[in-house]
């Protein structure tokens, strides 16, 4: 240990002291001088049992009163006495984008100089050996009995695993989705060869390889983002878009369905959009289409979804019950646990999708 090591330890002793001192200082005897001795002790000897680091600083300066073991074993090196908030630069360490975090920005100035009750932040961190790793800070500020901030503490947490997964989890996410692309094209390859080579029209052969490209687009807009959910403004756009593209009003908030449920409700849009170009509203110059959801609130939360045509040729309910009547219906109620409706007035052509939102949607 080289000098300057030794000088900050002793530093640190010495503002543990000063810190205990002060407390008894201001004890009304010495009972309670030594009650407040003792409760010190213990809540040193607590934070350095603690298995993560732990930095106090007070207010409203900013300046760093004391760390422990723990929070000495993970940066690798003594705890920097910072004189105030803005002396916290000397921790250096790097946001996400390589910039270097400013004194500021750490959780203890957020806290102690802004007002903060809560503050978080990942950096990479520079520790005293030279090596990196990334660290999670969690600050709090410390009030006396009178409510007053005197204070803040911070949490370090060493997230380097965490974010090392992460990254092992974004490459295998990437391999997942080339694959899956890969056999979706097989499989478009297989079903077209064998339906040329069967004589099928070349409409049943496109409206095939067109729901199949509808449901690869779904899965690679799932694997692409959060595997197990979806928003429903993704998946409309991602659906609808490729179809009529600026033709169609799309809004409502922000809602996430399951895999299992948004899978479903992709190929629905699609025949939805599909069937609106081909014989609704879309067919004409001056048809539209409303495409709007909610969602309800209450003990027992429900997606509403509501797709409304106007200004196209009056409907006709379809005498035989195709795959794209099954999507929007029967296949759809049975994926969302949900209930449809379908209206056929001579203003255009109506679909109305109620889901029940559980705790697992």
């Amino acid at each position: 240990m080289d000098i300057s090591d030794k000088q900050m330890r002793a530093e640190n002793a010495r503002l543990k002291r000063e810190l205990a001192e002060a407390i008894a200082a201001r004890a009304e005897d010495a009972r309670t001088a030594g009650v407040a001795r003792r409760h010190f002790n213990f809540l040193e000897a607590m934070l350095e049992t603690m298995p993560v680091g732990v930095v106090i600083a007070q207010a409203p300066s900013g300046r760093i009163l004391m760390g422990n073991k723990r929070a000495e074993e993970m940066v690798r090196h003594p705890i920097y006495q910072s004189n105030d908030v803005d002396s916290y630069g000397e921790w250096i360490s790097h946001h996400e984008d390589g910039r270097q975090v400013e004194s500021h920005e750490y959780p203890l100035a957020q806290v102690i100089r802004y007002g903060e009750d809560y503050s978080e932040l990942d950096v990479h961190y520079q520790r005293g050996d030279g090596s990196k790793f990334w660290m999670r800070i969690v600050g709090r500020p410390v009030m006396d009995d009178r409510g007053n901030r005197i204070g803040a503490a911070v949490a370090l947490l060493d997230i380097d695993h965490e974010r090392h997964l992460l990254s092992q989890q974004e490459i295998l996410i990437g391999e997942l989705n080339h694959r899956v692309k890969n056999a979706f094209t097989v499989v478009k390859s297989i079903v077209s060869q064998s339906l040329r080579s069967s004589e099928t029209s070349t409409d049943v052969r496109d409206t095939i390889d067109a729901r199949l490209e509808a449901y690869a687009t779904a899965h690679s807009q799932l694997i692409g983002n959060r595997w197990d959910r979806a928003l429903v403004s993704d998946i409309a756009h991602d659906t609808i878009g490729r179809i009529a593209a600026g033709r169609i009003l799309m809004e409502g908030p922000a809602v996430e369905l399951p895999s299992k449920a948004a899978l479903a409700l992709s190929m629905a849009f699609y025949e939805l959009a599909t069937n609106a170009v081909k014989h609704g509203s879309l067919s004409v110059p001056d048809g539209t289409v409303a495409l709007i959801w909610n969602r309800t609130g209450g003990d027992n939360p429900s997606l509403i979804i509501d797709w409304k045509e106007q200004g196209g040729p009056p409907p006709v309910k379809s005498q035989s019950n195709g795959f794209g009547s099954k999507i929007i219906d029967r296949v759809l109620s049975a994926e969302t646990s949900g209930t449809v409706s379908i209206e056929y007035p001579e203003t255009g052509f109506t679909w109305h999708l109620e889901v029940p939102l559980t705790h697992e949607s």
